[in-house]
């Protein structure tokens, strides 16, 4: 059969890890030769990537998930570009694409990229109802919905991938440092995450006064933005840590930050997989994390050296001082991380999803 036609669903108006997967696999399916769509909220980065890549947009911008007028525009989508896949990137995605399906209409997947489990009122048990597939990025996330009763029959994991055909290196670090005003000789640890609960930049601070305790002239970057900035801020200054560690917000040179940077840390206690770890490792940057989610998947193991308990500040303090105090042991760490990452490409993602479209596609035909 011919290959089906897919229309890639995400609102949000941000710009963080969901969004950078659609947009990588959205741009290796048209490498494949794909007729897709992406639909996505006019004015945001999404929607000027996609255009940027020469991808097709359709503009959809609903007041929430289960806006009807919205709903009944991506129908109409769906019925005239003839689509066989709806694939829904976003938990609120789900809920508009699952309200936008007609009988007999295109088959339903989802990416569920974090692993907090499934609300269990009405509205998310039905829009999950409605769903093929609902695709976890790591076994972790995985495990949380199959504990949270949904069928392991109709859940497959494929990882997130990266591209890295632009990133910059750690070979650009001199360069990178004098271009953002820095000192080249400087030393700075870099953390990329939404100022969330779960990404708990509270004990990052509290491990951040151990390391600078050791190291004054460290000077931590957090880049992100999101409820918890104005208290992260207020506990920066009663920490004393005003001098050390600054908050940069949202920025569409992240990758440049992480380059620049003697070290990456991730803090979490709730993680899908980690995207911006897979960044740190290809870049060649030694990386810090906590054992929360699927992380453990990309080192392979919860006991690998870069991970430490999540909530425990000593821990990932005295892990960043030896990563930033122990050159061999750090370029061992990024030797490693080397190899760690090649098996998360965006061209293995995109072989997953695309078996997928097709036994789906092959299915609703009723083609063996």
């Amino acid at each position: 059969m011919e290959r089906p036609r897919v229309l890639h669903l995400n609102t949000e108006r941000t710009w963080r890890g969901g969004e950078r997967q659609l947009f990588f696999l959205a741009k290796e399916l048209q490498r494949r030769g794909y007729e897709q769509r992406v639909a996505c909220r006019p004015g945001f980065p999404l929607e000027r990537f996609c255009r940027q890549a020469g991808l097709s947009v359709v503009p959809v911008s609903p007041w929430g998930e289960f806006d009807l007028w919205a709903a009944g525009r991506l129908r109409r989508a769906m019925r005239d570009e003839k689509i066989d896949i709806l694939h829904a990137h976003t938990g609120h995605a789900v809920g508009l694409g699952a309200l936008a399906l007609r009988r007999g209409g295109p088959s339903f997947i989802a990416t569920r990229r974090v692993d907090f489990p499934l609300k269990k009122n009405f509205l998310s048990r039905w829009k999950y109802r409605r769903v093929d597939r609902l695709v976890a990025i790591s076994g972790k996330v995985r495990d949380v919905l199959t504990e949270g009763g949904m069928d392991p029959a109709r859940i497959p994991v494929v990882h997130s991938g990266i591209e890295g055909a632009d990133y910059p290196s750690a070979g650009d670090k001199a360069r990178l440092r004098k271009e953002k005003g820095l000192p080249v000789e400087g030393i700075f640890v870099t953390q990329v995450a939404a100022l969330v609960p779960h990404k708990d930049h509270a004990t990052l601070l509290a491990a951040a006064r151990r390391v600078c305790d050791k190291l004054p002239s460290l000077r931590f970057f957090l880049l992100g933005d999101g409820e918890l900035r104005s208290g992260l801020e207020r506990k920066t200054r009663e920490l004393g840590l005003s001098d050390n560690v600054v908050f940069l917000g949202h920025r569409m040179d992240a990758l440049d930050y992480i380059a620049l940077a003697d070290a990456f840390v991730l803090s979490s206690v709730e993680e899908g997989l980690g995207t911006s770890l897979l960044d740190a490792l290809f870049i060649g940057v030694p990386v810090v994390a906590t054992r929360a989610g699927g992380i453990p998947e990309i080192f392979g193991s919860p006991s690998a050296p870069e991970l430490v308990p999540a909530r425990a500040p000593d821990e990932l303090a005295d892990q960043l001082v030896r990563v930033l105090s122990d050159r061999a042991y750090a370029e061992q760490r990024v030797t490693r991380g080397r190899e760690i990452v090649k098996k998360f490409s965006v061209s293995a993602m995109a072989d997953a999803y695309e078996k997928m479209y097709k036994e789906l596609s092959r299915r609703k035909y009723g083609i063996t």
